[in-house]
C-alpha cells in the first residue's frame, strides 16, 4: 500500500508516535519518528534521501508543526507535509494552513490514517486513484 514510502512522524506524545509507526510500517511505509522539532530536523539531516511525507502534531513542545514542515522542505523540497492536531481551535489552525492543506483530527482510527496517507499522496498526484 505505501511501499517505497519513507515517512516522518513528529509528535511529542511518544506512544502516538510508536502507534503510528506500527500501523504504517505494516502499510509498508519507511518509518522514522522524531518527539519535536530538534529531533525532525536530526532526522532530516541523517536522511539527506528524502523524506517523502512528513506527519506532524501542529503543537509541539520544542515548536510547531509549521516549522516541522519549514525543516523538512529546506531539506526535501518534494516533501509532503500532513497535519494532526487534537486541539480545540483546529479549525481554524486548518484554515490558517490553507485549503491544500492535509490534515487529520486525533484521535484517529488506524484505517482514517491510512486512508487520510493515501488521499495525500492521490492530491499530490504521486499516485493514481483507487478503483
Amino acid at each position: 500500500m505505501l511501499e517505497h514510502l519513507r515517512i516522518l512522524v513528529v509528535d511529542d506524545e511518544p506512544d502516538l508516535c510508536e502507534i503510528v509507526r506500527r500501523v504504517l510500517s505494516r502499510a509498508g511505509a519507511e518509518v522514522l519518528t522524531a518527539s519535536g522539532l530538534a529531533g525532525a530536523e536530526r532526522l532530516c539531516a541523517e536522511h539527506p534521501e528524502g523524506i517523502d511525507l512528513a506527519i506532524t502534531d501542529l503543537k509541539l513542545d520544542d515548536g510547531s508543526g509549521v516549522q516541522v514542515a519549514e525543516a523538512v522542505r529546506a531539506t526535501c523540497p518534494d516533501a509532503m507535509i500532513m497535519y494532526m492536531s487534537g486541539l480545540p481551535y483546529f479549525d481554524a489552525a486548518v484554515v490558517e494552513l490553507g485549503p491544500e492543506a492535509s490534515v487529520i483530527a486525533k484521535p484517529f482510527r488506524a484505517t482514517e490514517l491510512v486512508d487520510m496517507v493515501q488521499l495525500a499522496l492521490v492530491r499530490a498526484g504521486r499516485v493514481a486513484p483507487e478503483r
